[in-house]
């Protein structure tokens, strides 16, 4: 009899870790599929590679402006006009464009700068290519980070984020205010604080 009892108390701890290790197996192969489906890459939108299409009466003024003026207009554009999902996001112009947020890595807020070079496109629109990030104390992909915004942040439809070429396209050519006015891009020079934009201003805005 108290032979059968020892048997039994070694079959329990035996079928315990069996199903601790099962279950540990199946956490890790989780853990995996879900990793690996966040590292695939997002692309949101379309390039609109179109020039930007006008009235022929409408009225085009080039305006230079800096990088402290766009850096401005950014962010009250972000604060007032788009949704609180948008709050705590900020933009800067210096060396680099940065765009600063918080975004979830592996389930945790964390804050985010994201340092890209400007470059003006034939037909007017901007193309903000990812140079670095810095992630809290991670060490992670650009191409991780643009396919974690892509995903959390309900952009604009102007705005275009290829994760995998690591680039934020902003087609002006499809961003309008109220009043019809538009804009596209005509040089912009971080290091010598020069950017130039067409503003395209229809007559009965100013009728």
């Amino acid at each position: 009899m108290e032979q059968r009892s020892d048997n039994s108390s070694n079959k329990k701890t035996v079928n315990v870790w069996k199903w601790a290790f099962l279950i540990l197996i199946g956490l890790i192969i989780g853990a995996a599929i879900w990793l690996a489906v966040q590292l695939q890459p997002v692309s949101v939108g379309e390039e609109n590679t179109a020039p930007l299409v006008t009235n022929d009466d409408d009225l085009i003024f080039e305006v230079s402006t800096t990088k402290a003026d766009v850096t401005r207009l950014t962010n009250e554009y972000l604060e007032k006009e788009l949704d609180d999902q948008y709050a705590g996001f900020s933009f800067s112009l210096e060396e680099s464009a940065e765009l600063n947020g918080e975004i979830e890595v592996f389930g945790f807020p964390i804050q985010f700068s994201l340092y890209m070079t400007p470059y003006v496109l034939e037909n007017g629109n901007l193309q903000l290519r990812g140079d670095s990030i810095n992630i809290g104390s991670l060490n992670l992909p650009i191409s991780f980070a643009m396919s974690q915004l892509a995903r959390q942040v309900d952009f604009p439809e102007w705005i275009v984020i290829d994760s995998e070429n690591q680039f934020i396209i902003v087609n002006l050519n499809e961003f309008e205010l109220d009043n019809g006015t538009r804009f596209s891009a005509d040089r912009i020079n971080l290091e010598e604080d020069d950017i130039r934009l067409n503003i395209h201003l229809p007559v009965e805005a100013v009728r």
